[in-house]
């Protein structure tokens, strides 16, 4: 039940248990004219308001789901063949929904991610200091090994939430400084260590990072 909740403003709870309260008293109503053989048209034609209020929030969520699944598919879009401008104008866009809802470590941890590939360090850092923030940290993120074919205990969430907020730092550093060789290093160190359990997520991140690199300093240079 809190999951779900997580996913709504206040305004929308509210809406929604204002709405389920209204609808209750509108069936003790119609209940209560029954009994009295009342004409029950006028009663009726209140119905619609409650029903709307539940709604409203409800196909909110939904689509906050629908999101979620996008972020995940176009961020592995987005790996999987970098030039595909489609999947990342759908990421951008997906992403910036969900980073106005975003508030658990699970979700600001995702959004996080999502800028990390699309090149918004300063996002990211913001969005896992949020994280952070937060005491949900004894989750554990799962790692596939390979040779047993098995998941076991990977990086808790408050180090993976360390480690993607260091990549962003550094990268935002590199982007200030295209020269900073050792920031680079350990930004592949650090990259190899967060996303073992995701190749291709490592692969992409070295890439991006180094052609950023290149970009910086041959414009440097000119």
């Amino acid at each position: 039940m809190k999951a779900i909740f997580d996913n709504l403003y206040i305004y929308e709870i509210v809406l929604l248990f204002l709405g389920v309260f209204l609808f209750m008293l509108l069936c003790a109503g119609l209940v209560y004219f029954i009994i009295r053989k009342d004409d029950l048209k006028k009663l009726l034609l209140f119905f619609p308001i409650p029903i709307i209020m539940i709604a409203y929030p409800s196909i909110q969520e939904i689509q906050i789901e629908k999101d979620k699944f996008a972020l995940k598919k176009y961020s592995d879009e987005v790996i999987e063949n970098p030039n595909d401008t489609v999947a990342h104008n759908e990421l951008v866009r997906v992403t910036e929904k969900l980073e106005k809802r975003a508030t658990t470590v699970e979700d600001l941890k995702a959004v996080a991610e999502a800028n990390l590939l699309l090149g918004n360090p300063e996002k990211a850092i913001d969005l896992t200091n949020k994280a952070i923030e937060n005491k949900e940290d004894v989750i554990y993120e799962p790692i596939k090994d390979k040779e047993e074919d098995s998941l076991i205990n990977g990086l808790p969430n408050i180090e993976i939430l360390q480690g993607i907020k260091t990549v962003a730092t550094i990268q935002k550093e590199i982007e200030s400084d295209p020269s900073a060789l050792k920031d680079t290093i350990i930004l592949k160190e650090q990259i190899d260590k967060i996303y073992r359990q995701n190749p291709k997520t490592k692969k992409y991140l070295n890439q991006k990072i180094l052609m950023q690199q290149q970009k910086k300093v041959v414009k440097a240079n000119q």
